[in-house]
């Protein structure tokens, strides 16, 4: 099951269809919005659940700095993710599921590591 957030609308792209600027939790990040049943008003919150969607060729790696961030690349939707992999989660400024990657790199676990992912798609 996924978790859910509140998260406030910052800014919603005239241009690019989908992208959206959220800040959830005291982190700011463009992301994909991928379902809304309903319209979206900048300046509001909303519980939206969040997802990492991934590449296939992972890039990802133990790091020594153990702050739970997200670091934006560029001015799309790619995304470094910095966090713990503990189990079945990757907790970041919010808690992921970490879609098997602790069977594929079970040296990982328990450790901080940073993710770089494709986007985050957001689900109102």
């Amino acid at each position: 099951m996924t978790k859910k957030y509140l998260a406030h609308v910052i800014e919603i792209d005239p241009y690019v269809e989908d992208l959206i600027v959220l800040r959830v939790n005291d982190v700011t990040f463009r992301g994909f919005a991928s379902y809304y049943p309903f319209d979206v008003d900048v300046g509001k919150t909303y519980e939206v659940e969040l997802e990492m969607v991934l590449p296939e060729e992972l890039a990802i790696s133990k790091i020594e700095n153990e702050e739970e961030r997200i670091e934006m690349l560029g001015n799309g939707f790619s995304c470094e993710i910095h966090g713990r992999l503990e189990g079945d989660i990757f907790k970041s400024f919010v808690e992921f599921s970490d879609q098997g990657l602790h069977y594929d790199y079970p040296h990982l676990n328990e450790q901080f590591v940073k993710i770089t992912a494709e986007r985050i798609d957001v689900s109102f």
